[in-house]
């Protein structure tokens, strides 16, 4: 096309539209419109490219007369729908980007969840990839640097070919003819719609159109599903990016997993526990899991693999489960969660699963409106003699040490409700019976005597279920502990004044277990 001839056929144009009061508003640049075009008073030249947030605003707010809609482009709206929808456009959208923004929010109903589709229906980029896979048939090469680098958009450019290359099982042992054959790579990169910038390469500027890229892929190439997941496995397991590739891929990953209802993802991410004990990297595993937990057809799926890995041998992998027992999940799912936290707890040794299934289960008992739950299910599982799981979920509720809340309410529900103190003695009794929770019999007592000492709990209520307690047990190695002391160990004033205190009870004579008083 002639950019002469077009500038002056618009140029033409634009003198009619001024005979009928209206005008021709032409968008170019320097370099695209030609410097000797023809110029005319009827014809509005731009020479920058307007905010795509801008032309969203002004169309929802003049052609679709939605005045209030206006804000959930602007960066920086007061609600979670703005800022979803303000970060769709970034500098490099272009006019028609804005425009089809606008009329996606401009349809919706003003339910949350419509303005929620409009974003997914914005972000799926069809026609875009559509393109790029069509115009790459016979081109693998540029297709496996298209999936490389969604994956790993980014990172250097160089570090996407060599990901292409191991994508198809290449070698890279080209000779030089063929070395300096074809396109240059960032010309390949910026063919499936990359932006290069120096050494770096990404699809930043084009919100979700990596997710369309993968959706493409999982519905027209099923037959790559599974060497894909083996190579992100490889990419993964590349201990040198730390968590920094886990993020990026994992996101990607729980998209499509969830879009597609598609467990085998799922598994694939969870296989990734083992590549590093690192916090950060089984949190992040973790939070993954969390989320397609709870998706509505996927879900149900993946709380049944919780189950199962909840009662893995591998302590990463429980380790993992009881760290997605600590986020929302617990709180959507409770009874769930304290079913996969029981598993954990029933584990030989108390290990890093263990320990992190002893946190969520507080945090889950500190909660006003789960505590009642957590109470129900954890007496029941407490009151089992040799009950290893029951006696550490027991003693983790009773524990003060991060939030007393749990702690205040049952003492003062055992104060008015003989079947509440009841439970307290039993669940002391059956842990002071086993021995595998010794350690964190006599760690509690000792937070119990601080508690009591600092006001944090009534003084009374302790002693009173303490010295029901422990006239029961006295032999037992926590409670003598507490009573005589040990050689070489230096106790703390608290623990001296409950120890004076309990061994008077201890003297007086046991506790009934039904009346609360010494029997005679």
């Amino acid at each position: 096309m002639n950019p002469d001839r077009v500038a002056g056929a618009l140029a033409v144009h634009a003198e009619k539209l001024a005979k009928i009061g209206s005008c021709l508003v032409v968008i170019a640049d320097e370099r695209v419109w030609p410097q000797a075009a023809a110029h005319t008073a009827a014809l509005v030249r731009v020479k920058n490219r307007p905010s795509a947030q801008l032309v969203a605003r002004t169309h929802l707010e003049y052609v679709y007369d939605l005045p209030g809609r206006a804000d959930l482009v602007t960066a920086g709206g007061t609600n979670l729908e703005a800022v979803s929808s303000a970060r769709l456009l970034t500098a490099e959208s272009t006019p028609g980007d804005g425009a089809r923004l606008a009329s996606l929010l401009a349809a919706a109903d003003g339910s949350p969840e419509s303005f929620e589709t409009a974003v997914s229906r914005f972000q799926e980029w069809s026609t875009d990839v559509r393109a790029v896979f069509a115009a790459t048939t016979q081109m693998p090469e540029d297709r496996a640097l298209l999936i490389s680098a969604v994956f790993l958009s980014g990172e250097d450019a160089l570090t996407m070919q060599e990901g292409a290359r191991a994508l198809l099982g290449d070698q890279g042992q080209d000779g030089v003819r063929e070395i300096l054959t074809g396109p240059d790579l960032s010309d390949r990169l910026k063919s499936v719609k990359a932006k290069v910038s120096g050494r770096q390469a990404s699809f930043d500027h084009r919100p979700g159109y990596t997710r369309a890229v993968l959706l493409h892929l999982w519905h027209q190439r099923p037959d790559i599903h599974q060497p894909l997941l083996r190579w992100l496995d490889r990419l993964v397991t590349d201990r040198s990016f730390g968590t920094q590739r886990l993020k990026k891929i994992s996101d990607l990953l729980v998209e499509l997993a969830i879009a597609e209802n598609d467990i085998r993802v799922v598994e694939t991410i969870k296989n990734w526990i083992g590549v590093s004990n690192d916090d950060r990297h089984l949190r992040l595993i973790a939070s993954v899991l969390s989320r397609t937990a709870q998706a509505d057809r996927l879900g149900p799926a993946v709380r049944a693999k919780l189950l199962d890995w909840a009662q893995d041998g591998k302590e990463s992998v429980a380790r993992v489960v009881a760290l997605v027992c600590q986020t929302d999940f617990a709180q959507h799912y409770p009874r769930q969660a304290l079913v996969r936290i029981q598993h954990i707890l029933g584990r030989a040794e108390r290990d890093t699963a263990v320990t992190e299934a002893d946190v969520a289960l507080r945090a889950m008992a500190a909660a006003e409106k789960q505590l009642p739950t957590v109470w129900r299910m954890v007496n029941v599982w407490a009151a089992k003699r040799g009950n290893t799981a029951g006696s550490r979920a027991f003693l983790a509720v009773i524990n003060p040490q991060t939030d007393p809340y749990a702690l205040q309410v049952t003492l003062a529900s055992a104060a008015a409700d003989p079947i509440v103190a009841d439970a307290l003695v039993t669940g002391w009794s059956t842990a002071l019976e086993n021995r595998a929770v010794d350690p964190e019999c006599r760690a509690l007592i000792d937070r119990w005597a601080h508690a009591r000492a600092d006001g944090t709990v009534p003084r009374e209520h302790v002693t009173e279920i303490l010295g029901r307690v422990i006239s029961r047990y006295l032999t037992a190695a926590p409670v003598s502990a507490l009573l005589i002391g040990e050689p070489g160990v230096a106790y703390e004033a608290a623990v001296i004044e409950l120890r004076a205190e309990l061994r008077h009870v201890a003297q007086a004579g046991p506790w009934s277990a039904t009346e609360g008083s010494r029997e005679p």
